[in-house]
């Protein structure tokens, strides 16, 4: 068995953490959110069988690896401040 990191994003399944730029990720928390255009990745920490192939797993099959996940993890990136600048 091995641990593995997978990313949804919009209803999508990613290896690797989509888009976003690290300098957009929210490291503390924010009370005034509302103001911030904000999107959120979340993490999943899966264990699978060794021979695991990310691109030969269906998205469906991928959805449900994902809901058995040992560990969630939410990142925050703003996309925008006052949407008028950004950051």
């Amino acid at each position: 068995m091995k641990t593995i990191h997978l990313f949804q994003f919009n209803n999508s399944i990613f290896r690797k953490i989509p888009f976003f730029k690290e300098e957009h990720r929210l490291k503390t928390d924010v009370t005034e959110i509302d103001l911030m255009d904000i999107e959120i990745v979340t993490e999943y920490i899966v264990k699978t069988n060794d021979d695991f192939s990310f691109d030969n797993t269906s998205g469906k099959d991928l959805l449900s690896m994902c809901k058995k996940a040992q560990k969630t993890i939410e990142h925050y990136f703003v996309l925008r401040l006052d949407h008028y600048d950004f950051i």
